[in-house]
């Protein structure tokens, strides 16, 4: 009977430690796979959070541009609507009369053409600011956790990264670098060039 207790025994050992052999592989199985999965997710996400920042900044300059050009039509159409009034009041050879009847009407460009550029300008930084943001953060999310032991040891295994980090940049303007590298802000920014 002592036998069979330690064939029994033996059975039993053998059979705890396959269990134990097979629940260390599903451990491992489920870690690589959940780590593939998150290294995939999250350098999509900054793939496509970097073309929307492209597509973000292409439509607020071109709003900016089409905008700006709303103003200039504007002002060109006054100028040619002026001329045309005092040429046909006057004549062709009233046209000295122009710059005093362009006075005397004084055309302008209307302020709130100037405040819907403004409005542009603002939003669409907004909208760059917000979506760079999001940027920065998924990279430092992904750089976080490929540096965590157990989950960046198991994208590393998987192949991660698979994207450069650095191909994927802030954008930001050549004064702003300047300034970091220097420590040093320059005066307030100026709207427009001094006038000479």
């Amino acid at each position: 009977m002592k036998k069979n207790q330690h064939g029994s025994a033996a059975v039993g050992i053998l059979i705890a430690i396959v269990a134990l052999f097979v629940l260390i592989g599903a451990v491992f199985g489920v870690s690589y796979i959940s780590a593939y999965n998150a290294g995939n997710t999250m350098e999509q996400g900054i793939k496509a959070t970097h073309q929307n920042n492209q597509n973000i900044l292409a439509t607020y300059s071109q709003k900016v541009l089409e905008a700006a050009q709303v103003t200039d039509m504007m002002r060109d159409d006054l100028v040619r609507v002026t001329k045309a009034a005092i040429e046909g009041r006057y004549g062709a050879d009233g046209s000295k009369a122009v710059f005093q009847a362009i006075t005397e009407t004084n055309p302008q460009v209307s302020e709130k053409l100037y405040l819907k550029l403004q409005q542009i300008v603002e939003s669409g930084r907004d909208e760059f600011k917000v979506n760079q943001t999001t940027l920065i953060d998924k990279k430092r999310v992904y750089q976080q956790e490929l540096g965590s032991f157990w989950r960046g040891m198991w994208m590393r295994i998987a192949g991660y990264p698979k994207i450069n980090l650095d191909d994927y940049k802030v954008v930001i303007t050549e004064g702003v670098e300047a300034t970091f590298k220097s420590g040093k802000e320059s005066a307030p920014i100026r709207l427009r060039a001094p006038q000479q």
